[in-house]
């Protein structure tokens, strides 16, 4: 179960979630995508297992495999160098 799937249990929407831990969509949506984890205080922690009726654990497995999805999706951004070069680094100023 991911954070997604929490939320619809729960039945609820990400604008209500949103509004119901004060704060924005954008967080939620980001959690749910694995860009970023929920890190909440101590209150809102709490607040947010009422609101998913869920464990702590089960918040932590859904956080975590939110997380793991988004390391398995193809890479957004190609890589600045091909396999095959490596960047040069030198101690030699560029401007003299």
């Amino acid at each position: 179960m991911d954070m997604q799937v929490l939320r619809e249990r729960a039945g609820l929407s990400r604008a209500e979630v949103a509004f119901r831990l004060a704060i924005s969509e954008t967080s939620v949506r980001n959690w749910e995508a694995g860009r970023t984890e929920p890190t909440m205080t101590p209150k809102k922690y709490l607040e947010a297992l009422r609101l998913f009726k869920c464990t702590p654990e089960e918040l932590a497995a859904a956080s975590e495999k939110s997380i793991n999805q988004r390391h398995k999706r193809k890479p957004g951004r190609p890589k600045r160098f091909p396999d095959n070069q490596v960047a040069q680094v030198t101690d030699t100023p560029v401007c003299t």
